[in-house]
């Protein structure tokens, strides 16, 4: 693994990440998700032998040792080289912190080489059938057993599940506490007898988010992420993690995907096409607010580098990140209108292909991660202190 130069200044940063992009060549991603996950598996290992993945790590857990404001130009520059993100983000951006936080010298050392290298995926086993939006009541249980675990119950919505070689459980540890309380947060390997996982067909096609079932699953004791019934803590922090980070990045692809509409339309004009007015005053209503979230964006920046994290205004980033993507995508997808059905008959220039997967992609971010009616509940509750019910 390269190491860039030490604490360099955002503007130099920003030039070598441009001279390496130019001069790296950047893989085109598949339809095709199984070949897509490999072309992306194989791209996080790229990134990772020439120094570019865990930016904002510490050097002691195998980061650069920089500041989220470097991994945040990183972002930057590599969405606007048309460049794909690295396929291990649950490990990176959610699942990987919160074990650096909080993990024993011991795992850390096991886990976290191999997830910022690639060589091992993780999924995230929060969400089941009747405990999705309401976390704190799953019904998943860890019981003990001498020095192990014995894992039973359903996950659902766990992305890559299908692909994972760890997934960052939550299991109840004890019945008898309150809800928020006897959760523990457990590292399992999903190649465990028990564990089977059932992958769910989306609008868009593809089988990313799963189905996992554990069935009398035995985990060592020493797989235990922090103190036992200790894990809705460690879970308010991957949530955050999810939040914040996860919408620093999509503020940026946002911002990139209305650049190229704007381009597939400039393209289409200069061709001798015909564009309504109505195109333009669409896909600048789409601009304005990917320039809303981006003003939201570097207040979250801001606190990341105050260390003012996990906080409740995780949940109005991803409130803002929940309406601007579904903004910008439906937008676009709106600007083409029944030839959405013709993908090899672009309307106004557009790629009708990839637009409509994209705005069927978007639905669910309202869903994934906390929906939009968790994250109004949290910002009532904890920040604008409104009176329950």
């Amino acid at each position: 693994m390269t190491d860039p130069p030490h604490d360099p200044t955002l503007a130099d940063y920003r030039a070598s990440v441009r001279d390496w992009l130019a001069a790296t060549d950047i893989p085109s991603v598949p339809l095709d998700l199984d070949h897509r996950f490999e072309v992306l598996k194989a791209w996080q290992g790229t990134l990772y032998d020439a120094g570019w993945v865990g930016i904002s790590w510490s050097r002691e857990s195998g980061g650069q040792g920089l500041t989220p404001l470097h991994q945040l130009v990183f972002s930057e520059e590599l969405a606007r080289a048309r460049a794909p993100m690295p396929i291990g983000l649950i490990g990176l951006d959610v699942v990987g912190p919160s074990i650096d936080t909080y993990a024993s010298s011991e795992q850390r050392a096991r886990l976290l080489p191999p997830l910022l290298s690639g060589d091992e995926m993780w999924c995230q086993g929060f969400s089941e059938p009747n405990a999705g939006s309401d976390l704190a009541s799953l019904r998943t249980t860890a019981k003990i057993d001498g020095d192990r675990f014995v894992v039973n119950g359903q996950k659902v919505w766990t992305s890559w599940a299908h692909k994972a070689r760890w997934c960052a459980l939550l299991a109840r540890t004890d019945s008898d506490a309150p809800k928020h309380r006897g959760i523990s947060y457990i590292a399992v390997d999903m190649a465990t007898p028990g564990v089977s996982v059932r992958p769910l067909v989306q609008m868009t096609g593809d089988s990313e988010f799963c189905e996992v079932f554990f069935d009398d699953v035995e985990v060592p004791r020493g797989n235990l992420i922090g103190d036992l019934n200790a894990g809705w803590t460690i879970a308010q922090d991957t949530l955050s993690h999810e939040r914040g980070s996860y919408t620093l990045r999509r503020m940026v692809e946002y911002d990139v995907a209305v650049e190229e509409a704007f381009a597939e339309i400039r393209r289409h004009r200069s061709a001798g096409g015909t564009v309504a007015p109505r195109t333009l005053e669409q896909l600048g209503r789409a601009y304005v607010s990917v320039r809303g979230l981006e003003a939201q964006t570097r207040k979250t920046m801001a606190r990341k580098v105050r260390g003012e994290v996990p906080s409740p205004y995780d949940s109005v980033d991803k409130l803002s990140l929940n309406e601007v993507e579904q903004r910008v995508y439906s937008s676009i997808s709106d600007l083409l209108g029944p030839f959405r059905l013709t993908p090899h008959d672009p309307s106004a220039g557009l790629d009708s292909a990839r637009w409509v997967k994209d705005h069927y992609y978007s639905r669910a971010v309202s869903i994934y991660g906390g929906t939009s009616q968790v994250q109004r509940n949290i910002i009532a509750d904890r920040l604008l202190e409104l009176p329950r019910g």
